[in-house]
């Protein structure tokens, strides 16, 4: 465990490549695993990829815990309610863009609420899984790195997001490169605001709570509409991102002092435990 804490903190870019893949062969095994593509649209499909988004979580957990991290990188915190209430308008904002610009419709609504059950429990664990690995692992590592700088907590912002939109890579197995590029576009911007959400209220709850709910309405309404993103639509989707950005970027500026004092609470963990 001391090799994995001594790869993050001297060098964090490969550390963060190093999560990064592990993160995508967790997603194609459990994609493998289920023998179908996304979505499935069948229960035992979305059972089966819970289950196994539900076990990933609980490895990343235990390295989190491992290393000390897990009240720094903000797992045993709720966050304030001035960042739940923060978040109410860029979630908004950001499910009624992304819905519209994928189907011409804003369509949320329920016709099977068996699997849409089901569906919603998957998209959960799925956001649970990849902020655990993106703005748990990855930006907390990155602070630990970099955070003592002028501008450390805004590049380790920027950075986790890039790993995060390059993840979305896995998309390649079945949509054109031109496509997937757009969807890493969208994700990179979005990221910048997840991860200013985790340092602003010093928890990964609000990014789970943001990334799990934009990700179910999505998949209400191309359900509904029975329609998928062409690539115009994720070139608009990108573009109407950048106001998502640009408010992370306000809260990463009104954090820095959070931002020091979980990178004190980080390493103070670490001397203990030594």
């Amino acid at each position: 465990m001391n090799n994995i804490e001594t790869l993050a903190a001297k060098r964090p870019l490969a550390w963060a490549t190093c999560i990064t893949l592990i993160e995508i062969l967790m997603v194609l095994f459990s994609a493998i695993l289920v023998s179908a593509s996304w979505p499935g649209e069948t229960h035992g499909w979305y059972i089966a990829s819970a289950i196994g988004r539900l076990v990933a979580i609980m490895l990343l957990l235990l390295v989190l815990m491992r290393l000390k991290w897990s009240g720094s990188a903000g797992f045993t915190r709720l966050a304030g309610w001035r960042t739940w209430l923060i978040l109410l308008l860029p979630l908004a904002y950001s499910i009624v863009v992304s819905t519209y610009t994928m189907t011409g419709n804003f369509d949320l609504r329920v016709s099977n609420p068996g699997l849409a059950g089901l569906a919603a429990l998957f998209l959960i664990t799925h956001a649970f899984l990849e902020e655990v690995a993106f703005r748990g692992l990855i930006l907390h590592g990155l602070i630990r790195a970099w955070g003592d700088t002028g501008r450390g907590p805004l590049k380790s912002v920027l950075v986790s997001s890039l790993f995060f939109g390059a993840m979305h890579i896995v998309y390649l197995a079945g949509e054109p490169v031109l496509v997937v590029l757009a969807r890493i576009m969208v994700a990179s911007l979005l990221g910048i605001c997840l991860g200013a959400l985790v340092l602003h209220g010093k928890s990964i709850y609000p990014a789970v709570f943001f990334h799990g709910l934009l990700n179910l309405a999505a998949y209400l309404n191309l359900t509904s509409n029975a329609a998928e993103g062409a690539l115009s639509a994720w070139l608009v989707l990108s573009l109407l991102m950048l106001p998502v950005a640009f408010l992370g970027w306000i809260l990463l500026v009104n954090a820095s002092q959070r931002v020091s004092r979980l990178l004190t609470e980080s390493l103070g963990e670490t001397r203990e435990s030594l």
